[in-house]
């Protein structure tokens, strides 16, 4: 059967397992071409491909509702349920999610981008379906990273005291993103590896080795008690049965375990090994991560094709530079991260300070709080987290972090549009909704420069800090000697005669610049890099000008910049002066390239620059009928505004 064939799952059940076998290969080969020009989560469906054959084999989808954890890993199931001719659309705009979408298919019945989210869910369908006296199994596959989350911790306490039946097919393979660093994995490592353990094995294997027929007999024994009592205790524990270890690249054994698993009365956990980016050697022999998240490639040498600029670096570098430079001076200062050491460029300190970094695997909340904890015990420091994972740990940031005072830094990587992996990854939401926290400093640097002063100027004051970067690259300039920026100040840079005022952050700042060059327009750029405390003198004298106003945001505007500017300008109990504002709307913001999400959103620059102009053509056109004279200062143009610095570390 031919991948582009298959409509319904339910035409798994007329082949033979050569031909399921034969099909296995068929996707591997599908995935890596097809990836290769898409980009995509590779490594995770590699070593899934068996598993998921297997699962729709046994069950009858959408009747019995699969559950991917995380999601990223549900491209085999996309393909057995009939996707597989849309895949060149995959994580495009309009075009295949990258995850489970229940919009997407009747075959997802869940969908996250976020982990340790299945099992919840999960209980949640059971308890629907028994509820609503239907039929149909509830199947949750999880990952040995997913279960290091404290949710679905919970969630298997839950399920062990309840009556409903839930599958729980837990995918054991070694890695999450990166190898794991987590006490649930290692319990069962520890188990095997025990001394008790080899002991016996080795007594009974000395003691019986002059009858090989009772050898193998007890040897097997002893394998059914390992698979049971060891490797299954912990799931035990939570009164749940359990059913393996299952390789779970073998079809036969898998089908016969999950059928096993089907006839099962109550919840069960089925143990399954796979092997990460199985059937491609690249992918396979990672063990740093790089190819979970892969961009295009060439699928015969295995190089990723390259989409930065010479000269260049990722966000994430320059900010990890900085922290390990600090940290060289500064012994107090450690670092911790949620399972996203590669991504968030952490490696080389954590190779460097190895006592002094904390992979806390998934489990945002954890990480928050121990970080706060160090810091109540006199350490300084520093938590990589991404800004959609920051959401998980918001009770944290406020209860444990921000109410103590506590002097933690936050690095908010993939800040604003991320794009491919869509909604659940957009990290727009971070300006917002940690705004609503009292006494926090939350910024954004422009430039690589300014990213490494803040940082600096972070870990010179007591109030926690939330730096945000955005996901790809920047021109990469390191400085000899890093500048203290003075917390809630802004500068300006006016290009020619202002005729109107764009008040942006980050990377925009420089963007509007160089536009603005280019188009010959009058502007003054603001560059408003904190978000709490916002420059309020600034404001006050932008607005003085009698200028048109322009807020523009990349992120979603209520809550956000645009908002701290109407807060701030109401304080004084006169009517807000009236300005325009670019953002995104207060909506979930769906897959695409970036490109694309911005100008469907309305927030490119040459959505910008085309409001500018109109409204430049209409103030002439006002200048023109009533002889109006704009009131404010007119300021020399190309001379940067105010920006404080009082202290350096070179």
């Amino acid at each position: 059967m031919r991948i582009l064939d298959l409509k319904d799952p339910g035409q798994l059940k007329t082949l033979s397992i050569p031909q399921l076998e034969s099909l296995a290969q068929e996707i591997r080969s599908f995935l890596i071409q097809s990836l290769s020009k898409t980009g995509g989560h590779l490594s995770s469906n590699l070593g899934i491909v068996e598993l998921t054959l297997a699962l729709h084999y046994v069950f009858e989808s959408p009747k019995d509702r699969l559950l991917f954890d995380v999601g990223h890993q549900s491209y085999v199931h996309k393909i057995l349920t009939g996707r597989a001719p849309r895949f060149a659309t995959l994580r495009q705009r309009h075009g295949l999610s990258g995850f489970q979408k229940r919009e997407e298919s009747p075959h997802d019945p869940w969908e996250a981008g976020h982990s340790s989210t299945s099992l919840s869910a999960a209980l949640g369908l059971a308890v629907a379906r028994d509820l609503q006296k239907e039929s149909g199994e509830v199947i949750s596959v999880i990952g040995d990273g997913a279960l290091t989350g404290g949710m679905a911790m919970e969630a298997l306490n839950n399920i062990g005291m309840r009556k409903e039946k839930v599958i729980i097919v837990y995918n054991d393979n070694d890695m999450s993103i990166s190898p794991n660093h987590a006490g649930f994995k290692n319990h069962l490592t520890t188990l095997r590896s025990s001394r008790a353990y080899r002991s016996v094995k080795r007594d009974v294997k000395a003691g019986l080795e002059p009858s090989p027929a009772l050898l193998n007999g007890l040897s097997s024994i002893r394998d059914v008690l390992r698979d049971s009592l060891v490797d299954g205790g912990l799931f035990q524990q939570f009164g749940l049965d359990y059913l393996g270890p299952v390789d779970g690249h073998n079809l036969p054994e898998l089908i016969r375990t999950l059928e096993t698993a089907r006839e099962h009365h109550g919840s069960v956990v089925v143990h399954v090994r796979t092997r990460k980016g199985m059937g491609y050697a690249p992918a396979q022999q990672d063990r740093t991560g790089q190819w979970h998240g892969v961009p295009p490639f060439d699928p015969a040498t295995g190089r990723f094709r390259s989409s930065g600029c010479a000269g260049e670096e990722s966000w994430s570098l320059i900010i990890a530079d900085a922290v390990s430079r600090l940290a060289a001076k500064d012994p107090r200062i450690t670092v911790l991260t949620p399972a996203m050491a590669n991504g968030s460029k952490l490696l080389q300190f954590a190779a460097k300070y190895p006592d002094r970094f904390f992979d806390c695997g998934i489990a945002e909340e954890h990480t928050v709080t121990a970080a706060g904890g160090m810091a109540a015990g006199g350490l300084r420091p520093f938590v990589s987290i991404y800004s959609s994972f920051l959401q998980r740990a918001y009770d944290q940031v406020l209860h444990d972090v921000a109410r103590q005072h506590l002097p933690v830094v936050f690095g908010v990587d993939r800040a604003g549009l991320v794009g491919e992996d869509g909604d659940t990854h957009q990290g727009i939401y971070d300006i917002a909704f940690l705004r609503t926290i009292p006494d926090v400093v939350i910024c954004q640097p422009k430039d690589a420069q300014e990213a490494q002063d803040l940082v600096y100027s972070a870990f010179l004051h007591s109030d926690p800090c939330f730096i945000r970067y955005p996901r790809g690259t920047t021109a990469a300039k390191r400085k000899d000697v890093l500048e203290e920026i003075q917390t809630g100040t802004w500068t300006w840079f006016d290009e020619g005669t202002p005729e109107q005022i764009v008040i942006t952050y980050g990377p925009e700042v420089d963007r509007v610049r160089e536009k603005a060059k280019v188009n010959g327009t009058g502007l003054r750029v603001v560059n408003a890099r904190f978000f709490k405390p916002v420059d309020e003198a600034m404001i006050r004298e932008l607005f003085a000008m009698g200028l048109p106003v322009t807020v523009f945001e990349t992120d979603v505007s209520q809550g956000g910049l645009s908002s701290a500017i109407r807060d701030c300008l109401a304080k004084s109990g006169d009517p807000v002066p009236a300005f325009h504002v670019i953002g995104l709307p207060d909506a979930f913001i769906p897959h695409g390239s970036v490109r694309a999400l911005r100008k469907e959103e309305g927030i490119s620059l040459e959505d910008l620059f085309d409001w500018i102009e109109r409204k430049s053509g209409t103030d002439n056109r006002q200048a023109e009928g009533t002889r109006r004279v704009d009131a404010g200062v007119r300021p020399s143009s190309g001379e940067p505004g105010p920006s404080s610095g009082n202290g350096s570390l070179s």
